[in-house]
C-alpha cells in the first residue's frame, strides 16, 4: 500500500511526489479515513472524530466526502473512498495498480539502499526522509528495520508505543528514548542491563547497544568500566565495516576525558577529531563533538569560545534532522554543564533552554511515563 504523508500545519497531504491542499475539516476527515483504511467508518464515527462538540448533520459528512473525492481524483488509480450504502464510507487502496515494475529490479533496489546508507553515514536525515517518502515512485521498498529507524530519526516517538509492534521490534528504541529524555542515567542503565540479560534485542541491535552503553557508563561515573569497554573496541574500530562508528568512538573518548576532568587527554582528543573532520564530514558526529568540546571549554572558563562551539554544535545537529542526536546533544548540556561551571549557574540555565524546548515539543514527561510502563511490563 502506498502511504500518504500528512503535513498538519500546512493542511496538505502528499503521495509519491504530488501534494494537495485541504481545508481543515477535509484534512481531519481524510486523516481519520486513512488511519482506518479498509475499515467501515460510519457517519456517526466520522461526525464524532471530525466535528466533536458540534452538531452537524449526516449531510455535512456526505458533502465533505464529495469534496475529498474531487480533490483525490488525480490519485483515483491509487486510492478511493467507497460508499457503503446506508452505513458510511471506507477508504481503500488499489493494490493491483500499485505495483511499480521497477520494484522487481533488484539492482535498482540495491542502489537506493546504498544511497540511504550513504545519507545515514553523512547525517543527512532530511534526504533519508525524502527517499523514504518516495519509495513507490522510485521503485523499491525499505526493510522493516529501516522503516522503524526512520520513524525515530524524524522524532515520531509515539510510533514505538503502538501495541501492534512486538517488544522485540521496539525495545531498542524504547530503551534509547527512555535514556535520552529523562535525567536518571542509573535507571536507564538498569533497564538496558535487564534487556541484555533477557536477550530481548535482535543481534544487530544488541551489538549496537553494547557500543552505545559506553556513554551511560561515562554518565554514571563508571569511568573504569567505560575505559575497559573502549579498549575492547580499540582495534575493532579500524575494521572496514566500522567506518561509521569511528568518530562516535573518539567522541566517547573525549566525553570520558571531559567528565573525568582529564584536561590534557581531552585536549589531545579534540585535536585528533578536528584533524579528522575535514575528511569525515558527518553531521551527527560533528555536532556532538562541538557540544562536547563546548563542555570542555566551559571547564576551562573559556566562556566565549564555549558559546561559539555549543551554538555551532546545536545548529549542526538541527541541520542533520536526526532528532535523537539533537536531543542527546541538548541532554549533555542540560545535565552535564552545571558541574563544570558551578559558579556560573546562569550560564548552565541558559544551556538548558534547548532541552526545555525539545521537552515541550516531544512531550518528554508524558512519553517517559508511557515508555517506563512498557519497560516495566516487559522487563
Amino acid at each position: 500500500m502506498m502511504r500518504f504523508i500528512f503535513f498538519a500545519e500546512q493542511g496538505m497531504v502528499q503521495i509519491g511526489g504530488e501534494a494537495i491542499s485541504l481545508l481543515p475539516k477535509e484534512y481531519a476527515l481524510l486523516y481519520y479515513l486513512y488511519r482506518h483504511v479498509n475499515q467501515l467508518c460510519t457517519r456517526e464515527q466520522l461526525l464524532n472524530a471530525v466535528w466533536p462538540m458540534e452538531y452537524p448533520t449526516d449531510r455535512t459528512v456526505d458533502d465533505h466526502i464529495y469534496r475529498l473525492r474531487k480533490k483525490l481524483k488525480r490519485w483515483a488509480h491509487i486510492v478511493s473512498i467507497q460508499t457503503v450504502r446506508g452505513q458510511g464510507y471506507r477508504m481503500t487502496f488499489n493494490t493491483s495498480s500499485s505495483v511499480n515494475p521497477l520494484a522487481k529490479d533488484d539492482e535498482i533496489a540495491a542502489s537506493y539502499i546504498t544511497l540511504l546508507d550513504k545519507y545515514h553515514l553523512f547525517g543527512q536525515g532530511e534526504a533519508m526522509q525524502v527517499l523514504a517518502e518516495n519509495q513507490y515512485t522510485l521503485g523499491f521498498r525499505f526493510a522493516e528495520e529501516k522503516r522503524l529507524y526512520l520513524e525515530a530519526v524524524k522524532g515520531n516517538f509515539s510510533f514505538f508505543l503502538r501495541p501492534d509492534l512486538s517488544f522485540t521490534q521496539k525495545a531498542f528504541y524504547l530503551l534509547f528514548l527512555y535514556w535520552y529524555i529523562q535525567p536518571d542515567s542509573e535507571k536507564a542503565l538498569e533497564y538496558i542491563e535487564k534487556a541484555s540479560a533477557k536477550h530481548v534485542l535482535p543481534p544487530l541491535w544488541h551489538e549496537e547497544m553494547k557500543f552505545n552503553i559506553i556513554d551511560l557508563y561515562i554518565e554514571t561515573k563508571r569511568f573504569m568500566q567505560a575505559r575497559q569497554a573502549l579498549n575492547r573496541y580499540e582495534q575493532k574500530i579500524y575494521e572496514p565495516d566500522m567506518q561509521g562508528f569511528r568518530l562516535f568512538f573518539y567522541n566517547k573518548k573525549l566525553l570520558l576525558s571531559v567528565l573525568e576532568k582529564n584536561h590534557v587527554e581531552a585536549h589531545k582528543w579534540i585535536q585528533h577529531i578536528e584533524q579528522l573532520l575535514p575528511s569525515h564530514p558527518y553531521l551527527r558526529e560533528k555536532g556532538l563533538f562541538l557540544v562536547i568540546k563546548g563542555l570542555w571549554l566551559l571547564s576551562q572558563k573559556c566562556f566565549v569560545k564555549a558559546d561559539t562551539s555549543i551554538e555551532e554544535g546545536l545548529f549542526v545537529l538541527q541541520t542533520s534532522r536526526f532528532t535523537p542526536h539533537l536531543i542527546y546533544g541538548a541532554r549533555l548540556l542540560r545535565y552535564f554543564s552545571s558541574p563544570l561551571i558551578e559558579e556560573h549557574s546562569k550560564i548552565a540555565t541558559r544551556y538548558g533552554q534547548t532541552w526545555e524546548e525539545l521537552s515541550e515539543t516531544y512531550s518528554f514527561s508524558s512519553l517517559e511515563q508511557r515508555i517506563r510502563q512498557q519497560l516495566d511490563y516487559f522487563l
